[in-house]
């Protein structure tokens, strides 16, 4: 199954901005970054159309974006021609071990078709992690595929069960034509993912949304529609 169409979608996924659901997923990055990352240089896994790497870049990062589809990078450099951006493979790096003081991935691995695959990219993670470097990722959480968001709706007829590990998911970005399936996994996928890897988890964050924020929220008021990871590298 062709999960996330990129070759269809690219050009609406890059007029995307960090808003509606997906603000609240990265509303406090720039707080946990400063709380954990100590160093500049950065690596945006699976960036896209570059969304992700301009945030960091707005927060002071030297950042390098890399993602697999070419399609989605064509994107990323005509919104920053000024930016750097390279095409990979899933679980292969092409930089130096211990080259970043920060590894940041967003929405990443619900594209990813098995746990073998994942674990294989968090090991190139560690590698290529400075020691003590921080590895941040954003990934929906369990709930997050069950409620009512501003941006994402989950209400289609094959989605009426429950999910289990490496179950398919659908789901519509609301305003857009965008429809894409999601890998379910879950937080005890993940840990048992950091055991085998070496990487420690100093923090799961699970942001919800407050009276104060610029949005009228759904579901995101009393429920975590994502879950932010904040691993170390402890070698």
């Amino acid at each position: 199954m062709k999960t996330h169409d990129y070759e269809k979608y690219a050009s609406e996924y890059a007029d995307l901005g960090i808003e509606g659901t997906d603000y609240l997923s990265f509303r406090d990055v720039p707080k946990l970054a400063q709380k954990y990352v100590h160093g500049t240089k950065a690596l945006d896994y699976g960036c896209g159309a570059g969304r992700s790497t301009r945030f960091l870049k707005s927060l002071g990062f030297d950042v390098v974006g890399v993602d697999i589809s070419s399609d989605m990078l064509g994107q990323a450099r005509l919104k920053d021609p000024n930016g750097s951006y390279q095409i990979i493979k899933s679980s292969d790096l092409p930089f130096n071990e211990a080259s970043f003081d920060l590894v940041f991935s967003s929405y990443v691995f619900l594209e990813v078709s098995s746990i073998a695959e994942i674990e294989k990219v968090f090991r190139e993670f560690r590698r290529v992690l400075k020691p003590t470097g921080y590895c941040i990722f954003i990934t929906t959480s369990e709930p997050g595929y069950k409620g009512d968001w501003v941006s994402l709706s989950y209400d289609f007829p094959e989605n009426k069960r429950e999910f289990k590990t490496g179950d398919t998911v659908k789901l519509l970005i609301r305003g857009t034509n965008v429809t894409f399936y999601d890998y379910y996994w879950t937080s005890q996928d993940f840990q048992g993912i950091f055991a085998r890897t070496g990487l420690t988890m100093r923090e799961l964050h699970q942001p919800i949304g407050l009276p104060t924020d610029p949005i009228k929220w759904r579901d995101e008021a009393h429920t975590p529609p994502t879950s932010v990871y904040i691993l170390q590298n402890t070698i």
